[in-house]
């Protein structure tokens, strides 16, 4: 059924006029059949039908003729199959995928050129929904199921890891998610097609210094960068993935691949908690190290990783979760505890941004390989280190710090002359009465000052040295509160500070970053002007801070 040009009546696809305003209407146009459907490939794999397509190539479902068994055969498009570059990164995957046996990785059955030259890859077959789908018709998804999910992908990666293979291109598209009759959410980690091989000194180097690669909306901040990676950036990844799950969007938003880099190089993300509430802390704690800026800061390992996330099952079934960060140091996400970065690593500025292809959908997100982006890696690297650094090892937190709530009583003023001491008797005349009254406003002086209720919160004192020592104290506090990734503390104890000792500038730049990490974009852009009005001697930093949060 067709729809007619003029009137927008449907139209019988054999009927070459509209029924309804007489208008001509045109045949439809004939798509040209698939050659490969139909078709057997080497002697072996029946081509049945076409079930994806992406820039580069088409994937179909197939029939292995000798085992009688479903299969994937995934085929570059016969131009791209005479590009050299191109062929040895399509073999390449093949390489790395072979090299994997593991239950959670994808295994791949065959590889080779067909009778006119397409290069195949014949994969197992898997019936299940990759994980974009889960996340779109299935979310909200259970915190049992997120950490079944994810220590399947990190199983994966520990196995790939282990052969010396990076991905660089995890996302949820490339992880499907496979009903099975003992394991309901069982997952294969697919698509190796831009991994990094590191074991061998005989593989070609395909991927130059400062060439980015991978999917924007997932890169690491090394990635980001066009830096060396290692296995640390698929950890980031998964993170991005594990927030994606908890939450139901993206730590970051932008129209633009070249956003996505910045806010990945720069911003910190909203807390996990801050979007879903009801979110375990040790798994909000997990997510938000993950996705440090720092690969150091992160989990060691793959294995490192899904031991911390099983271990948040815990609060999920209601035993009691351990005590302090998980293994591998603190939790808090702060972009002042990063050092900057040698010139070694950060790419000298092109004279020109090379043009920029159009920006991948959230659908989509198909990989982004860009070549010569030094000038977004000098603006992210600038962004990525702009608040100093607060002390490396974070101290466990203070027991609270006794101030003092009044400043100390004035002694009383002496007495007047007229003034008895003698219990007051009824009053006879003006001088007795006088006498009560007086004695009565001098007991009340002399009052106990211990019986007095402290209010909340303490004032500070008035004026003298103890001023300045009790904010330090407090930002001392806030600082363990916030390493310990109790942020609305660190708040709590920076802005009491604050009223102890206004003229404290870093205590702004803690408050923004902690306001910016709760989400709060508007108390976060305050604070920072008003420690731009300081005059800091990173004021510049702190403006492309301010550019990024519009």
């Amino acid at each position: 059924m067709r729809t007619c040009p003029e009137c927008l009546q449907p139209v019988e696809d054999e009927a070459r006029f509209c029924g309804g305003c007489g208008s001509a209407c045109a045949a439809p146009a004939e798509v040209p059949p698939d050659p490969f459907i139909g078709r057997t490939i080497n002697g072996k794999f029946k081509v049945e039908a076409q079930i994806g397509q992406g820039g580069m190539g088409k994937v179909y479902r197939a029939r292995h003729l000798t085992l009688d068994r479903p299969v994937v055969l995934k085929m570059l498009h016969r131009i791209y199959s005479d590009d050299a570059q191109i062929s040895q990164r399509f073999q390449r995957e093949a390489r790395a995928a072979s090299r994997l046996n593991h239950p959670n990785s994808i295994a791949v059955l065959d590889f080779g050129a067909a009778e006119d030259g397409t290069l195949f890859m014949a994969m197992e077959f898997l019936a299940g929904r990759d994980l974009s789908r889960v996340i779109s018709e299935d979310w909200p998804i259970s915190e049992a199921r997120i950490i079944r999910i994810g220590a399947q992908i990190l199983s994966a990666l520990a196995e790939a890891h282990a052969q010396g293979i990076i991905h660089r291109d995890l996302k949820p598209e490339n992880v499907m998610v496979e009903a099975r009759r003992d394991e309901p959410d069982f997952v294969k980690v697919l698509d190796f097609g831009i991994a990094k091989i590191t074991a061998g000194a005989d593989e070609p180097k395909l991927t130059a210094v400062g060439l980015v690669c991978g999917t924007p909306e997932y890169m690491s901040p090394e990635q980001a960068r066009g830096a060396e990676l290692d296995a640390r950036s698929d950890l980031y990844s998964v993170g991005v993935i594990l927030y994606q799950l908890a939450t139901g969007d993206l730590p970051f938003q932008s129209d633009t691949p070249v956003g996505f880099l910045t806010k990945h190089l720069a911003e910190i993300p909203v807390a996990p908690r801050v979007r879903r509430p009801d979110l375990s802390v040790p798994l909000d704690a997990l997510i938000r190290k993950t996705m440090e800026k720092e690969a150091g800061r992160r989990y060691p390992d793959a294995a490192a990783m899904r031991e911390a996330l099983l271990a948040c099952a815990g609060a999920v079934t209601g035993t009691p979760p351990p005590r302090g960060p998980p293994p591998g140091g603190t939790l808090a996400i702060d972009i002042s505890e990063f050092e900057p970065l040698e010139a070694a690593r950060v790419p000298p500025l092109a004279p020109t941004l090379p043009p920029m292809p159009a920006a991948a959908s959230s659908s989509s997100r198909a990989p982004l390989i860009l070549g010569g982006l030094a000038a977004a890696a000098v603006i992210g690297a600038v962004l990525y280190f702009m608040v100093g650094r607060p002390p490396p090892t974070a101290a466990p937190t203070p027991a609270p710090i006794q101030v003092a709530t009044q400043p100390p009583p004035a002694p009383p003023p002496p007495a007047p002359p007229s003034v008895t001491t003698s219990p007051p008797t009824p009053p006879t005349s003006a001088t007795t009465t006088t006498s009560a009254t007086t004695t009565a406003s001098a007991t009340t002086t002399a009052a106990p000052v211990e019986q007095r209720a402290a209010p909340r919160p303490p004032p500070p004192p008035a004026k003298g040295p103890g001023r300045r020592a009790q904010a330090h104290e407090l930002v001392k506090k806030g600082d363990g509160l916030r390493a310990s990734g109790d942020v609305d503390g660190a708040i709590k104890a920076y802005l009491a500070a604050e009223a102890a000792e206004p003229s404290l500038p870093a205590l702004q730049k803690k408050l923004a970053v902690c306001y910016q990490q709760q989400g709060e974009t508007a108390a976060a852009k305050a604070r920072y002007q008003r420690y731009l009005a300081t005059d800091p001697p990173d004021a510049a930093k702190v403006r492309l801070i301010l550019e990024t949060l519009q």
